[in-house]
């Protein structure tokens, strides 16, 4: 919670976001619980969930935090949360049967070519100034929204953006002309 803490302003928001937590933690550790069946994935939601909720703050009347409105709000940020938590964990399920369905058919000489090609890859990525390998890294590797990479950053999102493409468009370039 000190954490949070340190990410709240004022007292007044503070007080807020420490009566939401003690009204609504058991709700939104049953919605998170119920989506992702998982007792560490529920406890990784209500922690976004919080987050979630700590910039939203100034939205929140102290007055109506018990209210209805609000427990719906606070659900529906824990049920999407927790949903899009679900899908990130399908998608590296997936990957990973992909993965594994590729090395049983794979021949041995065709896992070296594979992997020899992730390291070029690699190499040409650390190669990146460090303004576009963070971003590159980021976005593509974290699969982090533009936003969030700015905030991290310390940069705006439209600067994310042009660095990304940059990086993308740097990262083939270099890809290319290792191929030659």
């Amino acid at each position: 919670m000190i954490a949070f803490a340190a990410m709240i302003d004022n007292e007044k928001d503070e007080s807020k976001f420490y009566r939401i937590n003690e009204v609504y933690k058991r709700t939104i550790f049953s919605v998170a619980y119920d989506i992702t069946k998982n007792y560490h994935d529920a406890e990784d939601v209500m922690t976004d969930t919080l987050v979630k909720i700590i910039s939203i703050l100034d939205d929140i009347d102290e007055d109506s935090i018990e209210t209805k409105r609000c427990k719906n709000l606070i659900i529906t940020i824990a049920k999407n949360t927790a949903i899009d938590l679900y899908r990130k964990k399908k998608r590296e399920m997936e990957a990973l049967e992909k993965l594994d369905t590729y090395n049983a058919t794979a021949g041995v000489e065709e896992l070296i070519i594979h992997v020899e090609q992730i390291q070029e890859v690699i190499d040409a990525i650390n190669k990146l100034d460090d303004k576009y390998r963070d971003v590159l890294y980021l976005r593509a590797l974290h699969d982090l929204p533009a936003k969030k990479v700015g905030a991290l950053l310390n940069i705006s999102e439209v600067s994310v953006n042009m660095r990304f493409m940059r990086a993308k468009q740097m990262l083939a370039k270099r890809l290319k002309e290792r191929e030659k």
